[in-house]
């Protein structure tokens, strides 16, 4: 064999270049991973924060805290209806009375319970009224039944005091179907037996009358006003409500000389409702009626 030419042995060879910067590469990278990451130290990935200084994370304010639940709502009992009142009543009547189980609010009645007993004036202004003073923050329970005297209306607080349901407030409205067809003596001694039966603990607003349907029966209505005022005077529970002024001062309209139209009944709501406010802001602050035989 003839021997190889010198110049044969450095000839140029693409592979061995290659391997040769593949390793220097490979070395290099060595290096740098020996003095970025000293051996036996724990290896921290790139970004991460240092182990010796841990990053504070704020909890999510739903974890912070628990779970919000809504405030509890206020549970009433039931409304609570007369059972000894008829399930059909007459033309003449009201409807059965009722004794709320969830009080009205707002001032100045601030949720107190109020009865109003009366006759068909009573019964007629009801609907408005009963607005008016659920708007005034009362809780009213209506006893009414047209034509009826004060001999029912005692019959009314009896039967209220059965049931519990004889509360602070009273307001009454009888005593036009007593004027014209019972004695004078008669009719005083049952305001007295009534304002007894209430009790000294009790504010009673009464009603005075506004009649002009004949002679006689405005005679007896004058005579009637001026006794109840005069009871009134030794009474400090016993408020006069002077209706008859403020009917004929507003010109209420009466079509047989005791009954009044739409706009007279809802003054006279309003002015029951006006009087038994100012009532209880004179009285202030609530008390517990104590019942009396």
């Amino acid at each position: 064999m003839p021997p190889r030419s010198p110049g044969n042995a450095h000839r140029w060879n693409p592979l061995r270049w290659l391997t040769a910067l593949a390793v220097v590469l490979v070395a290099a990278a060595t290096v740098g991973l020996f003095v970025l990451q000293p051996p036996g130290g724990p290896v921290v990935a790139q970004g991460s924060p240092s182990p010796t200084a841990p990053t504070l994370t704020t909890p999510s304010p739903l974890l912070a805290s628990p779970l919000s639940t809504p405030s509890p709502q206020p549970t009433f009992p039931p409304d609570k209806a007369d059972k000894a009142w008829p399930k059909d009543p007459p033309w003449d009547a009201c409807e059965a009375p009722v004794w709320r189980g969830e009080p009205s609010s707002g001032s100045p009645g601030d949720g107190r319970r109020v009865l109003v007993l009366g006759d068909s004036l009573t019964r007629d202004s009801q609907e408005p009224m009963t607005t008016f003073l659920e708007q005034s923050g009362w809780t009213p329970t209506f006893r009414c039944w047209g034509s009826k005297r004060l001999d029912w209306g005692l019959e009314q607080v009896k039967r209220a005091k059965e049931l519990d349901q004889l509360p602070e407030f009273v307001i009454v409205a009888l005593g036009t179907n007593d004027i014209s067809w019972v004695q004078p003596a008669i009719t005083e001694s049952r305001v007295e037996k009534m304002l007894k039966r209430l009790g000294p603990n009790r504010q009673v607003l009464w009603v005075d009358l506004d009649i002009a349907y004949s002679a006689f029966s405005m005679q007896r209505a004058e005579w009637f006003n001026k006794m109840i005022r005069q009871v009134a005077e030794d009474r400090a529970n016993l408020e006069v409500v002077p209706w008859e002024k403020i009917a004929r001062d507003e010109k209420a309209a009466r079509f047989d000389g005791i009954h009044y139209g739409t706009s007279g009944y809802r003054l006279r709501a309003r002015a029951l409702t006006d009087a038994l406010d100012r009532r209880a802001v004179e009285v202030g602050t609530p008390v517990t009626a104590t019942p009396t035989p």
